[in-house]
């Protein structure tokens, strides 16, 4: 049932003055009266289109991606901040002297849908009451955001950085593109027009101002190939029971990594951006789009995590994140795939890798270490008779996870290990340990994949095919990058202790492993890839 706004503006002027007509610079002279604005606020996402390059479609965003919260119509004339009310509320004719937005309020005539969409925002009209002379030539939308000054430039908003979401409610912005002029300019207002203003006479001809906005977030899901198991093309040898081992890796769940939770409000773009260097068509004013983004660099002020801790039994089906194209390799938003090392019976096989070798089981890595130093720390009670260590004297510790390669563990004394220790020179002479552990710590670390946990990761691929060009790797607002896991290769990326923080992650230099994955994107563009990990 269509529902209508009006929201008045008290007397909103500047002084009338006489000027040629012009459709871009609408003007009213004449006595006071009341004018009318009709406006129809549109989400870019506009429902399936055409095949984009990848061959897949746009597609609405769910229902709760695109309910309003809070909407507000900011104006313009010429980039700069038109106001639309009186601060001491008090009408003259002349220039408004308040706030240059308002907010927008849906009227519910329809008492069943109690949800404010926003596609419920359609050819609403704003009256304006009792003005005359120019009016504001551009106006920008803002959803769920509550502005906090009582003026803003076009120039003002495009330097707000704020959370994607407010609360349970995704921001919304006009969305920004380039025309198709020479040289190309940036389109971040919509331009209102003399077609989009008239009297109660005009209002059956009133043609509505289209704003198309959308989200700040951009949406990651998640999904696998053969119920997330796939065997890794390993073996392992069990020595308990001499016996070889299949192993497969059984994903567990997933998480984002370097995803950041800020973003400009409004989109940044360069409307000279090259298709070649980007490596896909970056932009769409017929649909008033584009699909790059420069976002912001300075991840000391982004609502980014210290640390990312791995929560094992989280298995989240979708995640929102910000706009992150930086062009650093160490940089971009990755995808971690948690999973677990199992047999073919999913029982958890716990592989241990030392001095480039593989076992299983972290007790026998203790043996193996323990016959490797032997011969070299040896304990005794009255330095008469010496007992080379054993595997009992030995305990694994992870390291701290900021350290370098934090996935290794070393070697300490077991707890409540009180004994003396020797070193045996090659002369056999034995010389007192000062302290052991100082020495432990000096021994090859180990990769020990605790019960079989295991992590892979892949950086997040947008539109470009070639992967040597700009548009590769990143994350664009508005965009949905579907991450389908199709084959999994190697053991991954040991995980010894769960609960522990992981500052970066990185793959072992002795694990060879692969991630094969297909994102699909789309607007809510859809990146649509398969990810081989390996």
């Amino acid at each position: 049932m269509k529902k209508y706004l009006f929201i008045a503006l008290a007397a909103f002027a500047f002084a009338a003055c006489e000027k040629p007509a012009d459709e871009n610079n609408p003007q009213q002279n004449g006595e006071l009266e009341k004018s009318y604005i009709s406006i129809t606020l549109a989400s870019s996402d506009m429902g399936t289109r055409a095949e984009d390059e990848l061959g897949k479609n746009f597609e609405d965003g769910d229902p709760a991606e695109s309910v309003v919260n809070k909407a507000y119509v900011f104006f313009f004339r010429d980039g700069e901040a038109f106001p639309v009310s009186y601060s001491n509320n008090t009408t003259t004719e002349g220039p408004a002297n308040g706030k240059n937005y308002l907010p927008l309020t849906l009227e519910m005539n329809d008492e069943a849908n109690d949800t404010n969409n926003v596609s419920d925002y359609s050819n609403e009209i704003l009256v304006i009451e009792n003005y005359r002379g120019e009016y504001p030539n551009q106006v920008i939308a803002v959803l769920n955001w509550q502005p906090t000054a009582d003026n803003y430039d076009i120039a003002d908003l495009q330097k707000e950085l704020l959370a994607i979401k407010n609360g349970e409610h995704f921001v919304m912005c006009n969305s920004v593109y380039a025309d198709e002029s020479t040289p190309k300019k940036t389109i971040i207002a919509t331009p209102i027009t003399e077609a989009n203003i008239g009297t109660e006479n005009d209002l059956n001809e009133l043609e509505a101002v289209q704003i198309y906005v959308e989200r700040l977030a951009a949406k990651v899901t998640y999904s696998a190939a053969n119920n997330g198991k796939f065997y890794i093309e390993k073996t392992v040898l069990d020595r308990n029971t001499n016996t070889e081992i299949e192993v497969y890796a059984q994903i567990k769940g997933y998480e984002l990594f370097d995803a950041y939770y800020d973003s400009w409000l409004v989109k940044q773009i360069d409307p000279n951006w090259s298709n070649t260097d980007l490596g896909f068509t970056w932009n769409d004013s017929p649909l008033y789009r584009s699909y790059w983004a420069n976002s912001y660099n300075n991840r000391t002020d982004l609502s980014f995590p210290t640390s990312n801790s791995f929560n094992w039994k989280s298995n989240p089906a979708e995640a929102y994140c910000g706009e992150n194209t930086r062009p650093g390799v160490n940089d971009r938003t990755k995808v971690i795939i948690k999973a677990q090392l199992v047999d073919a019976n999913d029982q958890p096989v716990e592989v241990v890798n030392w001095l480039g070798k593989d076992y299983v089981n972290e007790d026998y890595l203790k043996i193996v270490v323990a016959n490797t130093l032997n011969q070299k720390y040896f304990s005794s009670t009255d330095q008469k008779v010496y007992e080379g260590i054993t595997p009992g004297d030995l305990k694994c510790v992870a390291r701290d996870s900021n350290s370098e390669k934090a996935y290794y563990v070393y070697f300490q004394l077991s707890d409540g290990n009180t004994k003396t220790w020797y070193v045996k020179s090659a002369d056999g002479k034995y010389t007192a340990v000062t302290n052991m552990n100082s020495e432990l710590v000096n021994v090859h670390p180990a990769l020990v994949y605790k019960d079989g946990m295991t992590y892979y990761y892949t950086d997040i691929r947008h539109l470009a095919n070639d992967i040597t060009k700009t548009g590769a790797y990143g994350v664009v607002r508005n965009h949905v990058y579907k991450v389908n896991i199709t084959d999994i290769t190697g053991f991954g990326t040991p995980v010894y202790d769960p609960t522990q923080d992981f500052v970066e992650v990185e793959t072992p230099e002795e694990i060879y492993t692969y991630v094969s994955a297909q994102i699909n994107i789309l607007s809510w563009r859809i990146v649509n890839r398969d990810y081989n990990l390996k």
